[in-house]
């Protein structure tokens, strides 16, 4: 029997398609993850973030607490090993996707938002429902977030 016969065998089963308990994590959808990226890239100082910059960021609006640590810290109320920041992976395929989308472009050391980037941004400034929860968290910040606090929150300056 040839290879391709026994692959017909095998696959000459009957399909069965089950619904499953419950839909994808919104943190995992790019309809989601997309434009909060480009909040982020915003809330950074001059409008472009590094990696390092878009991780604690990102960290911070996952929720209120996170928030509140950061800000803590930019205010000097906390120590950096007290404000403890997750990196995400997902985050990562998200800037490879807007990146895709020519959403955000590289400049050698910065994210940026593009023309298109902007536009989108616009767009969920102007729906007041979209995005509440992380919108308040990043105005709770005490200004845009600089690459001098992001290196020492992690430690490295």
């Amino acid at each position: 029997m040839s290879t391709e016969q026994e692959l017909d065998r095998l696959l000459d089963r009957p399909f069965v398609f089950r619904e499953r308990p419950g839909p994808a994590a919104g943190d995992l959808r790019a309809v989601w993850r997309l434009p909060v990226l480009l909040m982020l890239v915003r809330a950074c100082r001059g409008e472009k973030a590094t990696p390092e910059q878009l991780h604690v960021l990102n960290w911070a609006v996952r929720s209120s607490e996170s928030a509140e640590s950061l800000a803590a810290f930019l205010d000097g109320k906390v120590r950096p090993e007290e404000a403890i920041v997750r990196f995400e992976p997902a985050l990562d395929r998200a800037v490879t996707l807007a990146r895709g989308f020519e959403l955000l472009a590289w400049n050698d050391r910065y994210w940026v938002l593009t023309e298109r980037g902007r536009d989108l941004l616009r767009k969920v400034d102007g729906q007041a429902e979209t995005l509440l929860m992380e919108k308040a968290l990043l105005k709770q910040l005490p200004g845009p977030l600089t690459q001098a606090a992001v290196k020492k929150l992690l430690g490295r300056g």
